[in-house]
């Protein structure tokens, strides 16, 4: 079964009201911002867990040993920056657990996959986003991919979530999605190339994790924001850790996002990597 609403996060808050668990959801310690914002207006109760190197997922032994040991109802599994790596063997040993836990794939940092082609047949449900500087920018719109028998209908709850349903059909939206994704494919890989190849490989995250935007590790991150915005240009600092997540600290602490989608050109790359390399000379 497909969904599709206004915002991925609509179909989070629907899907958790359906299913009415109080046992905690687990989430990765650099979850966006807006999944616990939607989780607390669900009612519903979560834990944070801490991620893990090189591939910034969440630590899968941390989280195996609490699903194991606490009352745990599910995982909301973040895709780290749009990495698309197999997580198969996580989502089987969490399956192994208990067979009643839930189990979410949020791939909306990902490529859109509107007909379900890679969604993971251990998932309880995937979901995508098109939203505002997601991985294709439509300015609106989240889906879902839900096995048979996960429980979903909608609510009403906060406005910030748009829980009105969408004004666009799934038709017309799936057509504009592809249309886009097409585009957003060759701006990602035309941006990629200048930053790749103009940037010391030490800095660059590893070539998995560079499709939502493309991510760098240095000193004194903020500075170099600053040095970015003071040349009229702009990057982000994205995912603040929550607490008692050293190793999502530690990402936060150092990394820098380019961006490399339709806000952006190649002129601008340019501009981009001869103030990192300054920076770094410092």
């Amino acid at each position: 079964m497909t969904l599709y609403e206004r915002r991925a996060a609509g179909i989070l808050y629907n899907l958790l009201r359906a299913r009415d668990d109080r046992r905690t959801l687990l989430l990765p310690g650099n979850v966006c911002s807006i999944v616990p914002e939607t989780l607390r207006a669900a009612n519903q109760p979560f834990a944070l867990v801490d991620i893990a190197e090189p591939h910034l997922h969440m630590d899968a032994e941390q989280c195996l040993a609490r699903a194991r040991e606490e009352d745990v109802g599910g995982v909301l599994y973040v895709r780290t920056y749009g990495n698309d790596a197999d997580p198969g063997p996580f989502f089987t040993a969490i399956r192994g657990i208990r067979d009643d836990l839930l189990l979410i794939d949020d791939k909306c940092l990902c490529r859109p996959d509107v007909d379900g082609a890679s969604v993971s047949p251990l998932a309880d449900v995937t979901l995508f986003s098109t939203g505002r500087v997601k991985y294709v920018d439509l300015g609106h719109g989240g889906f879902a991919h839900l096995r048979e028998g996960v429980a979903y209908r909608r609510f009403e709850g906060p406005g910030w979530l748009e829980l009105s349903g969408p004004d666009m059909t799934w038709t017309r939206y799936r057509a504009h999605l592809l249309e886009e994704a097409v585009a957003a494919d060759a701006q990602k890989e035309a941006l990629n190339a200048v930053y790749a190849g103009a940037l010391p490989a030490e800095v660059q995250l590893p070539a998995e994790l560079q499709r939502w935007r493309f991510n760098i590790r240095v000193q004194e991150p903020d500075r170099l924001i600053e040095t970015i915005f003071a040349s009229g240009l702009f990057a982000s600092r994205h995912y603040a850790a929550g607490p008692g997540c050293p190793v999502a600290e530690r990402l936060h602490a150092e990394v820098v996002n380019l961006f490399n989608d339709r806000y952006f050109d190649a002129g601008r790359a340019r501009q981009i990597t001869r103030l990192v390399n300054r920076h770094l000379e410092r």
